[in-house]
């Protein structure tokens, strides 16, 4: 017997659709009306797809990053067909003055590649962005502009197993915005590897171990500003780490929120699923289940790629 009823986890996950149409990323803003109509249609095509619903985190993740695909697809359609690439950018957005044209960034010619002029205005967008990232792990100046190059590269550059380059990703502009970013990310830690390799090296400079161990001025590597997980993208990246029953407790818990650990406790059945004895005292109820979501917790920490 699952914590919640069926009918109202389809209402939470519906109420879910809806705000992921409305946003499917940052930057962009589809009008109310379109946001419902969609999310009506994925949850009802995906509703069809099974007889019986699978487990709430599931079925959750799916239609979560179902509607987002459509969304994406649905505004990057209507840009196209109307030559605007502002149409549906959240007004709001701040970060950047405009939207560039995302079909000429990413065509590619077949002997110059991505050589649209597109990509001269892109640099102008991106850099502010990047070097404020960088400035926060410490590095600045001509450092901070030899990584920002490096990541313009790397956004052309083919992939080895997919023979696909990071700029063909994105649906909508707004998408380059995160992708950039986590590029930055791993180039920002190759920055910090490289300064790592000389720290035996006589008059190299700092250490890695004097940047990142200095209890006055210590260099993170993790940006706190990064971009916040969704949980379909936790549950795609963790899907197979995790057991169903681990999923239901982390989803009910921390997602739906539509338990606490007092209210599991207290449930005779769901306690039952766990292994846990029939009689059991609440104190040990507390400590399986304590013991259960933090051991899941921790493969989720282990199995995400940031």
């Amino acid at each position: 017997m699952s914590p919640v009823h069926p009918q109202r986890h389809l209402e939470k996950c519906w109420e879910a659709c809806w705000h992921r149409a409305r946003r499917p990323v940052e930057g962009v803003l589809v009008p109310e009306e379109q946001a419902t109509k969609i999310a009506e249609q994925v949850l009802r095509n995906i509703c069809f797809d099974y007889v019986e619903l699978p487990p709430e985190a599931e079925f959750t993740a799916r239609v979560i990053q179902e509607t987002a695909e459509a969304t994406r697809d649905l505004v990057a359609g209507i840009r196209r067909k109307e030559a605007d690439p502002q149409r549906h950018h959240d007004p709001e957005d701040r970060r950047y003055s405009q939207n560039l044209d995302l079909d000429r960034l990413q065509r590619a010619h077949p002997d110059r590649g991505f050589s649209d002029p597109e990509w001269n205005r892109l640099p102008e967008i991106l850099r502010p962005l990047a070097l404020a990232t960088l400035s926060r792990k410490g590095i600045q100046g001509a450092d901070a502009e030899d990584v920002f190059s490096d990541t313009l590269v790397e956004l052309v550059r083919e992939r080895e197993e997919s023979r696909r380059a990071p700029i063909l990703d994105p649906t909508v502009f707004e998408e380059i915005i995160p992708l950039h970013s986590r590029i930055v990310q791993y180039r920002a830690i190759d920055w910090f590897r490289r300064k790592s390799a000389l720290k035996n090296q006589p008059n190299s400079g700092e250490s890695y171990d004097a940047l990142t161990g200095d209890a006055d001025h210590p260099l993170q590597f993790k940006d706190t500003c990064e971009e916040s997980l969704s949980f379909d993208k936790i549950y795609s990246e963790c899907r197979e780490a995790l057991t169903t029953m681990e999923w239901q407790l982390v989803y009910h818990l921390y997602v739906a929120q539509t338990a606490t650990v007092q209210d599991l406790v207290m449930n005779d059945a769901f306690c039952s699923r766990l292994g846990i004895k029939p009689g059991a005292s609440a104190s040990t109820r507390r400590r399986v289940i304590g013991e259960l979501v933090e051991e899941a917790l921790e493969k989720i920490r282990e199995n995400l790629i940031f």
